[in-house]
């Protein structure tokens, strides 16, 4: 639990993204893909599966039930399986997925907009064509995997089969973006298999099957960009006879360090320094101009990282590692004072 008023502001503050990222995804369903019954997988996609067997007047009520039960069941999933940190953090979007799609899809007014908006998309040229499903699909996929990757950046979770993802990151070792397009791609083909045989519009449910999986895709495509390229960083090896100008800029000018490597060239047998400076994303740009400016004939050499931890980057010790170790030398000191 949070104790000083920085750690509560820190920890509201990512509540609110959690909560900003959770009615992103709603907005995307409701808006995009609920219409033309575009099953993309998530909740989402069950929602869909489930409402083509209740009668019309029933299908939004079933949609808001099976969403809000299933983000329950999965919840408790998250905290027994990933543990109570995670859950937590899942509580709050937990809550406000449900929230969002009664939102809207139940509340007078903002349900209303979101009816018209629907109908406009299904009618929109000659009716439900397949550029209708397809631009439903990709808008659809690009508003969901903005705001999962949203409730990712703010250190929690949509809730729902986003657990799944985490569950398959931590057991199976599955990057989160490709856990979530084989999660999603299982729930659009068991949907595929068990309602193409249905009534006599399986045509078109065909066509949404099939925007349902380009939607999927796209949903992994902006969590890649957004979550996964969040988190990377360089690290450009220089060497330069101007490496002391280039290592001062990187301390005093962009807050890191840098290490000084000495090396001897295998032609000539000189002794050079290599110059590694590590660094975040978006000062690539400042300290490549920099180096051409101080000295366009250094020899530079950039390696993108997928993460890095320590001083002035993110923390390697998270908090359930911390209370491990203390508990581990907390019975430590204890069994060594019975023995």
């Amino acid at each position: 639990m949070p104790k000083t008023k920085k750690e509560w502001t820190n920890a509201i503050l990512k509540a609110l993204v959690v909560v900003l990222g959770t009615f992103v995804v709603a907005f995307g369903n409701v808006a995009f893909l609920v219409p033309l019954d575009i099953n993309a997988g998530g909740l989402n996609g069950v929602a869909i599966i489930a409402k083509f067997f209740v009668a019309e007047n029933a299908k939004v009520l079933v949609y808001n039930i099976i969403v809000d039960a299933a983000s329950v069941a999965l919840w408790l999933v998250g905290l027994i399986f990933i543990g109570k940190e995670f859950a937590l953090k899942t509580l709050v979007a937990t809550i406000a997925f449900p929230l969002a799609n009664w939102l809207f899809t139940a509340c007078p007014g903002i349900s209303d907009a979101f009816v018209k908006f629907g109908e406009m998309l299904t009618l929109a040229g000659d009716g439900p064509t397949a550029g209708n499903y397809l631009m439903a699909g990709i808008f659809g996929g690009v508003f969901v995997g903005v705001g999962v990757a949203i409730t990712f950046v703010g250190g929690g979770s949509t809730g729902g089969v986003d657990v799944l993802t985490f569950l398959l990151e931590k057991y199976v070792h599955i990057k989160q973006s490709i856990a979530s397009f084989l999660v999603d791609g299982t729930i659009v083909i068991v949907g595929l298999c068990v309602l193409l045989p249905q009534g006599t519009e399986e045509k078109s449910f065909l066509l949404a099957c099939l925007s349902g999986i380009i939607s999927a895709f796209m949903s992994a495509i902006l969590i890649e960009v957004i979550f996964i390229s969040s988190q990377t960083s360089y690290q450009v090896d220089i060497i330069s006879d101007k490496w002391e100008e280039i290592s001062k800029y990187a301390q005093d000018v962009l807050g890191h360090g840098a290490t000084i490597i000495h090396a001897q060239g295998g032609y000539k047998g000189d002794k050079r320094i290599i110059l590694r400076i590590v660094f975040k994303k978006r000062e690539y740009s400042k300290i490549r101009s920099y180096i051409a400016q101080v000295d366009p004939k250094a020899f530079v050499t950039y390696t993108q990282t997928n993460a890095v931890f320590g001083e002035g980057f993110k923390s390697h010790v998270n908090s359930n590692l911390i209370k491990e170790v203390k508990a581990k030398t907390k019975k430590g000191k204890k069994d060594g004072g019975e023995q």
